[in-house]
């Protein structure tokens, strides 16, 4: 079930449960007994993607540039699900499902910055809510783009400019 929500929410957001079931091959019934309603199905693909992002940590933990490979993994997840992003940005609205999954990555986020900042890889003054305004331009970005091989293109590219405003040390080309 898990599989085939993740497919149609790479596509789009306004991916109603009925397909998801048809796309799994179980009955809504069966849809139902594991995800309660739309909100707890995105749940569990934005849970699941955080999981593979602190794969991503854990491999990196304690490398001053654990930062950079972070965000650019979290850009990349934003680029391949635009649907999956666009229905984790509206669920906090109607929901606490998502309350969780936010947390983790704010845990997961919090550190690598800090040890970022340490190693003089990031301004001192970049904060946490300079990471999410940074996910929010990239998403503005890719709001555009329909294309899934443009979506990663111009995502890596959003996030290359953001970040040469965040590194420490004068911009490049100054």
């Amino acid at each position: 079930m898990l599989a085939a929500a993740r497919e149609l929410f790479a596509e789009s957001g306004d991916v109603a449960m009925y397909e998801v079931a048809r796309r799994a091959g179980v009955g809504q019934a069966t849809l139902y007994r594991n995800f309660r309603d739309r909100d707890a199905l995105v749940a569990a693909l934005a849970a699941e993607q955080l999981d593979a992002l602190e794969r991503v940590g854990s491999e990196h933990a304690g490398e001053p540039n654990a930062f950079f490979v972070l965000l650019r993994s979290l850009v990349e997840t934003q680029a391949r699900f635009p649907g999956l992003v666009e229905c984790a940005h509206e669920a906090p609205v109607r929901s606490a499902e998502l309350e969780p999954v936010q947390q983790r990555l704010i845990e997961l986020l919090k550190g690598s910055l800090r040890d970022a900042q340490a190693a003089g890889l990031l301004r001192p003054d970049f904060t946490l809510e300079d990471v999410f305004l940074v996910v929010a331009m990239v998403d503005g970005a890719l709001g555009r783009e329909r294309n899934p091989a443009r979506r990663a293109a111009v995502a890596s590219r959003v996030l290359a400019l953001a970040l040469d405003g965040a590194k420490a040390g004068p911009p490049a080309g100054t």
